[in-house]
């Protein structure tokens, strides 16, 4: 509802106003009032209403000088001016403030009401264009990030030639042009990272971090892989340039996640490169001093050139290598938080970070893929799919696995087998979801009488948070959780009023209504009449 706010130094107006306008029937929330401007200053401040009435001529402190701190305080707000002196000065110092409308007294409740109706007006109006710009802003940020991500690909795969790399930077607002480059891959644990809320408590905190230190460095691009942290692309005069602004990035890092006690890092430089088309040798080296995150005890930096010849080999031959515990993080991960249409990306640049060599041996793929294949099949079953369906689904696994024996095909089974497992996760939950929905609406009919229900106390009910309980409900009801209880109390009303001689005040009070005008109201807007005409109706 608009909230409205009164200033009135006449006792009889500021009451008469109060009390003949139906505030709630209309839209409105009479939110406060005040005898003088000085006195409704931080009030206005701490209940932040919509829209402001206020006379001129008062004491301490009057309507014009109480509009001009407002307007300059809280910009959005909305003011009516109620005045008995009729002079344009006032009207003209009024205008030249910001106020919306001039009222001249005495006002009657009809005359203040059509006023409150166009700056109702006027407010809705300006908050469906925030909203509708919002989505859109929202819908720009979803396909720049999809882009950037298809954009990385591009840039690390070297499929494509480099001026149309230059030109796909371009669009995105990237300039590629440097005489140097180099790769740093980098990601922030968290001691509860199997806790899925404090994971996305991470990501968001980790979002943060970045950007802080990120922000610090000019010639760097950066870019969010999908179950790995960070990339970070760094340009530079000369390669050795790029392996300076690597430790000064490290050193502001170490100095930022000293004030976070339950997180650590892990980095790994690359080889610095010259050529735009050389630059997956460059993310091909971060990435094997990257996999060393295995081996650390965390809050550490790995430099490829730093690795002698024994080490890198040893990076390359990851058979040596406890596969399950290496990769079952970011598989998990993805698989709890993906979405189909990223699992070709995901797949490539898991099986990228493996090593060409790896993926080439018929021994490390089929190891590679019993390993993915169950974990993929535990992971369903912890999501609570039933056996029978595991195993229809994965039956046979054994044989197609022996049948593999390219490191292409190794992929293209990884990918088919994480697609099916997302689509019985996404299943799942909607399954879940369904029932939590099911339970809440079998609370909300066992409470509607309670006129204090609110949607917080059934998303308590049901062990969600209040916005996701708010989302999930549309989305499964095709209601708003508001919407839904009054069509259920309106439903019930409708019974007594069919069945009872309970008068329509009685009613409001046993539907979850202590105000009978409110009930009439609502009563008319859902049902197109008044109770006692629908109850004519119904005789």
């Amino acid at each position: 509802m608009i909230k409205v706010f009164l200033v009135e130094d006449e006792k009889i107006i500021r009451k008469s106003i109060k009390n003949n306008v139906k505030w709630e029937e209309n839209g409105f929330e009479f939110a406060g009032e005040a005898p003088d401007g000085e006195m409704a200053l931080p009030m206005i401040e701490k209940l932040h209403p919509d829209i402001v009435i206020t006379d001129i001529k008062m004491p301490f402190m009057d309507g014009l000088e109480l509009s001009d701190i407002l307007k300059k305080k809280m910009p959005k707000i909305q003011i009516i001016i109620l005045s008995g002196y009729g002079e344009f000065d006032y009207a003209k110092e009024a205008i030249k403030i910001g106020v919306t409308d001039y009222l001249t007294k005495p006002v009657t409740g009809e005359q203040l009401l059509e006023a409150l109706n166009k700056v109702k007006q006027k407010l809705d109006k300006k908050k469906r264009q925030e909203e509708d710009i919002k989505k859109i802003q929202k819908n720009i940020k979803t396909q720049m990030k999809n882009m950037r991500y298809q954009f990385f690909g591009n840039l690390i795969r070297g499929k494509i030639s480099v001026s149309k790399l230059m030109e796909q930077g371009n669009e995105l607002g990237i300039d590629l042009m440097a005489p140097a480059y180099n790769f740093m891959l980098f990601k922030i644990f968290s001691k509860n990272e199997n806790d899925t809320e404090a994971v996305y408590d991470l990501r968001t905190k980790e979002d943060a971090i970045v950007e802080e230190v990120s922000s610090q460095f000019e010639n760097m691009i950066v870019f969010h892989r999908v179950t790995e942290g960070y990339i970070l692309m760094i340009k530079a005069q000369n390669k050795e340039e790029t392996i300076q602004v690597a430790k000064d990035y490290v050193a502001s890092l170490t100095k930022r996640m000293k004030k976070e006690k339950e997180l650590q890092w892990f980095a790994g430089i690359g080889h610095a490169v010259e050529r735009l088309h050389n630059l997956s040798e460059s993310y091909d080296s971060a990435s094997k001093a990257f996999a060393y995150q295995y081996q650390s005890s965390g809050n550490e930096a790995v430099f490829f050139d730093k690795l002698d010849n024994e080490k890198i080999e040893r990076a390359e031959d990851l058979q040596q290598v406890d596969f399950t515990k290496v990769n079952s993080e970011s598989l998990e991960e993805f698989l709890k938080n993906g979405k189909e249409e990223a699992v070709h990306l995901f797949v490539e640049d898991y099986t990228k970070t493996l090593g060409k060599s790896n993926m080439d041996s018929f021994m490390f793929c089929q190891y590679m893929l019993i390993n993915i294949q169950v974990g993929v099949m535990k992971f369903v079953e912890k999501m609570g799919v039933e056996k029978a369906n595991i195993d229809r689904t994965f039956k046979d696994y054994k044989q197609q696995i022996a049948a593999v024996s390219t490191g292409e095909k190794a992929a293209e089974y990884i990918e088919e087998l994480i697609r099916q497992a997302i689509r019985m996760r996404n299943e799942r939950l909607g399954k879940k979801h369904s029932s939590l929905i099911t339970e809440a609406k079998e609370f909300i009919v066992k409470n509607y009488q309670e006129e204090t229900l609110s949607l917080s106390d059934v998303a308590d009910q049901v062990g969600l948070s209040s916005s996701h309980f708010s989302t999930t409900f549309k989305q499964e009801t095709g209601k708003s959780f508001v919407e839904f209880l009054t069509s259920v109390r309106m439903d019930k009303a409708k019974e007594m009023l069919c069945f009872t001689d309970m008068k329509a005040s009685q009613i409001s009070y046993e539907v979850g209504y202590k105000d009978p005008h409110y009930f009439s109201y609502l009563f008319k807007k859902t049902q197109g009449c008044t109770p006692s005409e629908y109850r004519s109706r119904r005789m």
